[in-house]
Formats: structure tokens, C-alpha cells, sequence
């Protein structure tokens, strides 16, 4: 999935791994030859009943099925578009472009998910058959725009709803889908070549020849001989190693062919290459040869012919390898291929010092293959094991992902001998299983075999606690050493080590996790926090989980943090240590320091701040009670964009946006109808050019408080970017303050006099085309307020308050609004933008914002059953996004939910339909039982949502007055007199109340909250 935004993009992206229910269900294959055969199998797999359309007649491979009835053949010729609403899943494979085109247009307009062969455009999901678990049949789902897209048929069958904040947090799967057909067809010309020239097949020689060259012979790193002992690792006796060794160990000793790819360590794999240069024999008896690779686009390619030999195949690779390599091992995990790629994770900050990094090694999460993880010397010898025998027993590429790092430590390595037995007794043990099994009992017979133990998911702590850690790989080993201090001053803790990344586990998990638990904090474990997939996967699993419980997921980054910086972060997480941080997102710059209450020998409340006082209360933060803050003030929270798209077409006059922001890490929570308080900040270019204007250094620092208000400490650009509304309307009250200032008697008049009656029309229209404080005080230039007394004078920035737009319980960790551009010019033709709007819209992925939670009176029922109608008019419709979404959630978890009527209005459908395919699903779904559109500029007569209301009348009386529904009412003032009118309509005649009490009954409604207005 791409990381980037969920809209806006130029192609689809997946959204999540989910689990398919397909027991007892049809499924419709189109096509004929491998791939269809292998897309009938996997719905059979899965427990459904297949209907293959197809131009032959039933394939061989599917005999067993059809005899037992459970697939049927009908000619391509007789297929029907309308034959698709029986389905519950289509496949397309080996189609023709249009018919392929045809067929999804087919199942996206009967709202049937659909996975098309080699089209990432036109599919619902992409395959990654491999996974089978007790949540069904395992895919990833692609929104191709927004979740019920991909409509609500899908989301009946899955475990759990979308989390649409998540997408961001997923690998590339249509991308690496895409790149793997093409690999796949470049070695189909790579085969036809070979066999046009006379050669039998692939030979591991012709694969060689075929791909990167391996680098010089007078390579450094080839030549040194490694720093391990392999004698001592053979023959199972205890010797110093580090992580690298003993994965080159494990290669070396169970593979014939080890293929390196190092990125630019080229000490990487240098124990293999040495082994294989010296004839070291493997734990069969035979030779290993071990090449070094080039890291490029297309690498890997050199796996296929190496395989094709019928060798048994290793790579050791840096991670960085890992997103050139995917397209490869997507194809050979849907081939069932075996082979190992021992990946170590590592990155280089700007210093180049090397650290823990699981973002690129990520990229595997979403081929299909079995991804492992270890960390210390042992754990990789260990897994490194267990990747060979699950490799073998499962016929599956699986990724044994390490971390980085020199930390030589004992290991005591099994011998050749021993691996041999091992690996055959595993392959033995698991044939047959599906490959979690595969998994689970290879660590199973490894504890039988050597005495130590690993789990898909290993739990350590408290059997009661109530924050549990959850990290992989190096933070996971800091975590488990670190939490015997944390027991000791927090008893409820734990820490969830994640071994196996896939197949993912969610069942497992969430048993593993104390039930005692109602905060879970993941281990930030890459450089980008987008590319953090196990966030997602640990959320999604929770949510699906333990839908009734009240479990916050969150993150702590530790990118980049020794083990003591880990469990510092954990400590800190648990409220143990006081750490004092900047406020996130902001600069050195911009940061706010709030001063409360200084000592009784302060200096005067407004100065220059002395830049010895500010060091001594930074030094000496108890004494001078001295706090960091964003909003000095107000219960704030430091959020981050994680994803920004216009809904309106760019050619439209109206800029309507979707944004998103990423609450993890985070205290902030909220209900359904409150409202996001957003603090805008103002132009820095504007600012900087306001103090160049008013001769004020926009760098120096000054201390000042506004009347009854805290001591803050910070720049003038930051006072008049964050702090001051510079940008804003100013009242009456500033005119007759500036004109005070006035040294020019002509400026001071002019000033009092816009107060006056007589000056009543110019004022006016000055607060028509938005004269803002900076306007007048450069538009009056003899008035020249301080810089403190413009503190006292410009009102303060205000927090806008947008109505939410989404359901925490379908986006945990994330909070969505629906913003319109506020833009018009005023009487001089200027382009004027409102302040928040503008801040709004410039915001970029990742960029902070410091927000507040409003609440607001806009609640559902008490009751699920109880109906709702909504009339949201443009944006005013948000609130009522979050309500369905609410609905949804509750419905999926087995709620009796009531009906749901929602009226929306705009000008233009084809233009300000927001967040129609979201509606029109859950209108097909039956979750919005009547979905009443009013676009008053589609036809020649005006069409209002009054109009549809009086239309309604049965509707509107039944489920107010018998069913006790609620009425909600969002946007602009104009229409309440009308709708409400509607409503009184409704009333007397469907209703039985007398014309005379109907404006009563409303007004009742109103006291009990069942009428409820939030208009502008």
C-alpha cells in the first residue's frame, strides 16, 4: 500500500490485511488456465462455492471439487452482469483487457469486492493466499479511494471494519503486485531465450550468467576471513559471535546456493562468501556456493533460476534490499517456493552512525511470505533455524528479519548433524499444514529438540497488567531487560514480544495480552512512523478482538534509542519519569515557554526578557515554576497530519477537503458530535514581512502577560504567528486604542471618528473586505504602539472549531474533519482567505498541529435502536459521518441498530457530493435505511432538503413521535425556519397533532435533546 495520502493519489492503495469469511458463500471466477484454477482454489480453500465462468471446459486440478459439487462450469458467453448480486466475491483471471474492465465495472456497480489478475486499478484486494487462521481467509484490501468503496458486501465478510486511519501504516502491495507480473513475464522471456538457444530449463550456471555480476575478486570484505569460528559452530560447542555470523551460519550450513545483497555494508555475508571460497561443506554433505549480488531494481531475479535447479536457496540481504527484492518474492510466495532471506535491519542517520531499522524490512509484510523476527546473537541463530525448517516444511519464502549492531555475545550454535535431523523432522511433522501451523510447530519441535523457547507471540510481565509494551526485534529484546525495574515500580505492566509478523496471528495475540489490559503502547520500530505496519496490525487486532473493551493502542517512537533510551521511553509512557520535551511539531523558533507566577523580586510583568533570566528558569524549572507549552492555557494536543485530499473537483470554485490527523501517542479522546478545536497559525512570510514593515526584530525574545493571564516567554515572529490574531478583524475598541498612539493629530482623529455614527457606513465597510490590526497599524503609520502594548492590544488567536467527521471506534487513533476553504475578494479585488482554513489547507503529511476537543450536543440516541434523521447541507454534514460510522461499528458487533435517515444538500452532485460512495454504500448495505438527496442546481427548479422533507411526511412523524427518534439539523442559519416548518408538517398531518400544539411538541423536543440545531 502506498504511503501516501488515502485520496489524491494516482492509483489505488490497499488498506489492510484482513481475514475473509467465504464458508457457505459463492464466488464467481472468470477465465480460464493457472491462474484461474489458483483463484477457484483459494476461494474452495476458503470454504466457498465457485461458479467458473470460462470459454473450456472444468480443468483437471479442480476434479476433486466438482465431484463433491462444490464448483460449476457455465460458458463464458452466458454470463450476465446481473448474476453478480449472488456473489459474495469475484475473481477475474487469464481476461482480455475489456472483458476484464467489464467484469469489474460489473462487480463494482453490484457492490461485489473483486481481485483482478495483473490489474491493480481495477481490484478490490489483492491475494496472499498463504494465510489461513480462525479468522478466515487472509487478503489485503485496497480502497481504491475511501473504505465502503470497496463496498459493504466486503465488509460483511471480514473480521472487524476498516480502519481507515491505518491505511497510511501498510506496505505496497498493489505496487509490488503490479512489479511482480512484470518480473514474472521478464523471466518467462529470460526461460524462452535459454530454451531457443538449446538449453534445458534454468540451470543454476545459466542463472548466474543471467543475472547481476558478483563483485570483484579483489573485493576487501570477500577476502577477510570471518571473526567466527565455524568449526565451533558446527560442532555445537559454545564460541563468541555476533548477528551477522551466526545468520551466515544458518545460510551457509542449510542451503547450496547463498545469494548476498548489501546494499553498501559490504562486510555483509563476508562469513558465507569466505566459507564458500575455502569448500566448506553444508549440514548435507555438500558444497555451497555463495555469491555476492548487486542491489538494484529487478534484484532477486537471480532466485528463480537458482530454485528452478531445485537447490535449496538462502540470501543474506540488508533491508534496504528488501523493497527491490518484494516483486520477486511476491511471485514465489504465490508459487509456494521455499527460501530463506536472513535481512538485517539497519539504517544510517546523518552522522552515519548505524541503528535499528525495521521500515524497509517492512516491505515484506505484504508478499505472502513468512516474515520472522529476532534480535540478539542467539535468537538469530535460533530463528534463523527455525526460517530453514518452515521454508522446507510449508514450501514458503520466509524473511528471518534481525537487527543490526557489532554485540558479540556467546551462542551456542546447533551442529551440522543436528540441523539436518531438525529440518527433515520438522518438514515431516508439518505435511499437510496450513503454514501458521507450519510455524507454530516448528518452534514447537525446537523447544522439543534444543530446550528454548519461542512463540509467534511471547509474553512477559504481570498476569494482570494493564499497560502492556509490544515490539519486535531489538526493542522488544530492551523491553524484556527492561521490565524487572519497571515491575518493581509498576506492577501492572507487560511487554508482548512479536516473533512471527506473518502469518499474523490476531486471535493469538489478543489471548496473549492480559484481559486486565486497557492501554497497549507499540514500539515505534523504523525511521518513518508510516512505514510502522505492526501499529496497524496491533490496533486492528484489539479492535476486532475486544470490541468491548475500552483498550487504547498507541505508539512511543524509539528509532534510533539505546536499550537504556528504550526503557527511558517506557518509563516515561508508564508516568514514571518526567522528561521535559519541546512541544512536538514545534520549532526552536515557535516554542512557547509559560511562565506562571514568578518569584515576588521578578522584574515588571512586560519586558524584554533578559536572556540570564530565561536560562535561569529553564535551569531552575521547580523554583521558578517554568512549564513548556504549545497553548499556555488550554488543554491542548500535539497531533500530526496523516492525510490531506480536496473532495471537489480543482476547476470548482468551492475547495472542500478531507484531512486526517494521527492522535496516537496522544491523551486526546472524543465522542461522537464533538467538535476539533484546530489553532491556526499565521503566515510567516506575512508576519516576517509585517515586523520588517513596523521596524520590529522579528528574532528577539520578549517576555509579557495579557491582563489576568500567565508570563510567556518567546520570539515576536512567534507571538505573531501562534499567539496574536495579527491577521483578524479588529473591534472598535482597537480604533479608539490606536488613536491614542497617533502622534499625527489628523491619523488620531480619523481613527476616533470610524467609531462615531458618522464614520458608522466606512466602518462597516472595512469590516466587509476585512481590514485586519496589521492593515491599520501600517495604514496609520504615525500610531506605534510597543511591541508589548500590541501584546495587550491585538486579541489572541482562537482555536476554530470544526464539527468531527469520523467514529473513534472505526479510526482509532485518528480524528478526520471536512474543511471548506473559506476565500472571497474584497471592494479592491483582493483574494482574502480565512485565518484557519488557510492554515488548514496548507498543512502536508506529517506536518503538527495543536488541537482541542470541543464537546457538543450533537449525540446519538441513548438507545441503538431508537432512528435518526440527518440534514447536513455541505460540510455540515460531518457530524453525520461520524454518527453512521458509529452505527456501523456497533452494528457489526452485533447491535440491534435503528433506522437511519440522512438528507444531504449541495449545488452540484458531480461536484460537491461529499463523500457519496461512502453514503451510497451503506444506503446499498441497508445501514442508512433512506438516503434523500437534494442538489439545487442539478435541474432548473431549485431542490432543497425541505422539499424532500415534506415529502417525507410518514417518515418524519412516525419515527419522532412512536419511535423516538432524534432530529439532527447541520449548517448553514438559512434553512431552520423551512425544515422546521417540514417538520410541523409532518406532524399534523401523518401525526395527529393539532396545528395549534405542533410548535410546542418541537420545542418539548428540543428540552428533551431530540431536536437539536447546530447552525452558523
Amino acid at each position: 500500500m502506498a504511503a501516501s495520502d488515502s485520496k489524491g493519489y494516482a492509483g489505488p492503495t490497499p488498506s489492510l490485511i484482513v481475514g475473509l469469511r467465504l464458508g457457505g458463500k459463492k464466488a464467481a471466477v472468470f477465465g480460464e488456465g493457472a491462474s484461474a484454477v489458483t483463484r477457484a482454489v483459494f476461494a474452495l480453500d476458503a470454504g466457498a462455492s465457485v461458479v467458473l465462468y470460462t470459454a473450456g471446459s472444468m480443468p483437471a486440478a479442480l476434479g476433486k471439487w466438482a465431484e463433491a459439487g462444490r464448483i460449476t462450469v457455465v460458458a463464458a458467453g452466458k454470463y450476465a452482469a446481473a448474476d453478480l448480486v449472488e456473489f459474495s466475491v469475484a475473481f477475474v483471471a487469464d481476461a482480455d483487457a475489456a472483458t476484464a474492465a467489464a467484469v469489474a465495472q460489473d462487480a463494482h456497480s453490484a457492490g461485489v469486492p473483486v481481485n483482478v489478475a495483473g490489474s491493480a486499478t481495477l481490484s478490490d484486494f489483492a491475494l496472499l493466499p498463504t494465510y489461513r487462521g480462525a479468522a478466515g481467509l487472509q487478503v489485503a484490501v485496497t480502497t481504491n479511494g475511501v473504505a465502503p468503496r470497496v463496498a459493504q458486501r466486503l465488509l460483511k465478510e471480514i473480521v472487524g471494519r476498516l480502519p481507515a486511519d491505518l491505511e497510511p501504516q501498510l506496505g505496497e502491495v498493489v505496487r509490488l503486485s503490479a512489479a511482480a507480473a512484470e518480473a514474472e513475464r521478464e523471466r518467462q522471456v529470460a526461460v524462452a531465450k535459454l530454451e531457443a538457444s538449446g538449453a534445458e530449463g534454468i540451470s543454476v550456471e545459466a542463472t548466474a550468467a543471467n543475472t547481476p555480476a558478483p563483485e570483484s575478486v579483489g573485493s576487501v570484505a570477500d577476502h577477510e576471513e570471518p571473526l567466527v569460528d565455524l568449526s565451533a559452530l558446527r560442532s555445537g560447542s559454545a564460541t563468541e559471535a555476533d548477528v551477522q555470523s551466526v545468520a551466515a551460519y544458518a545460510a551457509h550450513a542449510l542451503s547450496d546456493l547463498c545469494f548476498v545483497y548489501a546494499a553498501r555494508e559490504q562486510t555483509l555475508g563476508a562469513a558465507a562468501l569466505a566459507w564458500s571460497r575455502r569448500a566448506e561443506k553444508n549440514a548435507f554433505g555438500g558444497w555451497v556456493s555463495a555469491l555476492r549480488m548487486q542491489t538494484r531494481a529487478g534484484a532477486g531475479h537471480a532466485l528463480w533460476g537458482a530454485l528452478a535447479s531445485g537447490a535449496r536457496v538462502a540470501a543474506i540481504a540488508s533491508a534496504e534490499s528488501l523493497p527491490l527484492m518484494a516483486p520477486v518474492l511476491a511471485e514465489l510466495a504465490a508459487l509456494r517456493q521455499p527460501l530463506v532471506i536472513h535481512a538485517v535491519a539497519e539504517s544510517l542517520d546523518a552522522a552515519g552512525e548505524a541503528h535499528a531499522d525495521y521500515a524497509d524490512a517492512l516491505a515484506a509484510l505484504q508478499t505472502g511470505a513468512v516474515v520472522l523476527a529476532s534480535a540478539t546473537p542467539q535468537e538469530a541463530h535460533d530463528i534463523g533455524v527455525v526460517a530453514h525448517a518452515v521454508a522446507v516444511a510449508a514450501a514458503m519464502p520466509v524473511v528471518h528479519v534481525t537487527s543490526a549492531g557489532d554485540r558479540v555475545e556467546s551462542v551456542r550454535a546447533i551442529g551440522h548433524a543436528q540441523l539436518a535431523q531438525f529440518v527433515a523432522a520438522v518438514a515431516a511433522e508439518c505435511s499437510g499444514l496450513a503454514v501458521a501451523n507450519a510455524v507454530d510447530a516448528a518452534f514447537a519441535r525446537f523447544r522439543s529438540d534444543f530446550g528454548r523457547t519461542y512463540a509467534r507471540f511471547e509474553y512477559s510481565g504481570s498476569a494482570n497488567a494493564e499497560t502492556v509494551f509490544v515490539a519486535l526485534g531489538k526493542p522488544a529484546a530492551a523491553a524484556v531487560l527492561a521490565l524487572p525495574s519497571l515491575l518493581r515500580d509498576a506492577a501492572a505492566t507487560g511487554v508482548l514480544n512479536v516473533r512471527a509478523l506473518r502469518p499474523w496471528a490476531a486471535e493469538d495475540l489478543v489471548a496473549r495480552i492480559p484481559a486486565t489490559a486497557r492501554r497497549i503502547v507499540v514500539l515505534g520500530c523504523g525511521r518513518d512512523a508510516t512505514a510502522d505496519a505492526l501499529r496497524a496490525d496491533v490496533a486492528l487486532a484489539v479492535l476486532v478482538g475486544r470490541p468491548a473493551a475500552a483498550v487504547r493502542v498507541g505508539g512511543a517512537d524509539v528509532f534510533g534509542a539505546s536499550s537504556t533510551g528504550i526503557a527511558a521511553a517506557m518509563r516515561e509512557a508508564l508516568g514514571l519519569a518526567a522528561v521535559e520535551v519541546e512541544a512536538e511539531g514545534q520549532t526552536e523558533e515557535t516554542i512557547e515557554k509559560t511562565l506562571e507566577d514568578a518569584p515576588k523580586d521578578a522584574p515588571e510583568l512586560n519586558t524584554v526578557a533578559d536572556p540570564l533570566d530565561i536560562v535561569r528558569r529553564l535551569a531552575f524549572p521547580e523554583a521558578f515554576d517554568t512549564q513548556l507549552s504549545a497553548r499556555p492555557g488550554e488543554r491542548t494536543f500535539n497531533v500530526r497530519v496523516s492525510s490531506k485530499y480536496r473532495m471537489t473537483p480543482d476547476s470548482y470554485d468551492r475547495n472542500i477537503f478531507h484531512i486526517e490527523f494521527d492522535t496516537r501517542g496522544t491523551d486526546l479522546r472524543y465522542e461522537i458530535g464533538d467538535a476539533l478545536g484546530v489553532f491556526g497559525c499565521n503566515d510567516v512570510e506575512s508576519v516576517d514581512a509585517f515586523c520588517t514593515a513596523y521596524r520590529l526584530d522579528a528574532d528577539a525574545v520578549v517576555t509579557a502577560a495579557r491582563d489576568g493571564e500567565q508570563r510567556h516567554t518567546r520570539s515576536v515572529r512567534s507571538w505573531l504567528t501562534n499567539a496574536l490574531d495579527l491577521f483578524g478583524r479588529p473591534s472598535k475598541g482597537f480604533y479608539t486604542a490606536l488613536a491614542d498612539f497617533a502622534v499625527d493629530a489628523a491619523e488620531a482623529e480619523k481613527l476616533r471618528w470610524l467609531t462615531t455614527a458618522d464614520g458608522a457606513i466606512e466602518f462597516r465597510d472595512r469590516v466587509a473586505d476585512t481590514v485586519t490590526y496589521a492593515d491599520l497599524l501600517l495604514e496609520f503609520a504615525s500610531a506605534r504602539p510597543s511591541f508589548l502594548r500590541l501584546v495587550d492590544l491585538i486579541a489572541p488567536i482562537k482555536p476554530r472549531h470544526y464539527s468531527i467527521a469520523s467514529s473513534a471506534k472505526m479510526h482509532p487513533g485518528s480524528v478526520h474533519l471536512c474543511v471548506v476553504a473559506v476565500e472571497w475578494r474584497d471592494s479592491r479585488g483582493h483574494a482574502r482567505t480565512g485565518q484557519c482554513t488557510r492554515f488548514l489547507n496548507t498543512l502536508r503529511v506529517g506536518d503538527a498541529v495543536v488541537v482541542s476537543v470541543k464537546p457538543s450536543v450533537m449525540k446519538l440516541p441513548p438507545l441503538d435502536s431508537q432512528p435518526v434523521i440527518m440534514a447536513g447541507l455541505g460540510t455540515g454534514m460531518a457530524p453525520f459521518r461520524a454518527f453512521i460510522e458509529e452505527r456501523a461499528v456497533r452494528k457489526m458487533q452485533g447491535a440491534d441498530v435503528g433506522s437511519m435517515t440522512l438528507y444531504f444538500g449541495s449545488r452540484h452532485r458531480a461536484m460537491e457530493y461529499l463523500y457519496g460512495e461512502e453514503f451510497e454504500a451503506y444506503h446499498a448495505d441497508g445501514l442508512l435505511t433512506n438516503l434523500r438527496l437534494a442538489f439545487s442546481r442539478d435541474q432548473k427548479e431549485k431542490i432543497y432538503i425541505q422539499h424532500h422533507m415534506r415529502q417525507d411526511t410518514e417518515i418524519l412523524a412516525s419515527q419522532m413521535l412512536v419511535e423516538d427518534g432524534s432530529f439532527y439539523l447541520c449548517g448553514p442559519t438559512w434553512p431552520t425556519g423551512d425544515v422546521k416548518d417540514a417538520m410541523v408538517n409532518a406532524f399534523t398531518t401523518m401525526g395527529g397533532v393539532k396545528p395549534g400544539d405542533a410548535n410546542k411538541v418541537i420545542e418539548e423536543l428540543k428540552e428533551s435533546e431530540r431536536y437539536i440545531l447546530e447552525v452558523y
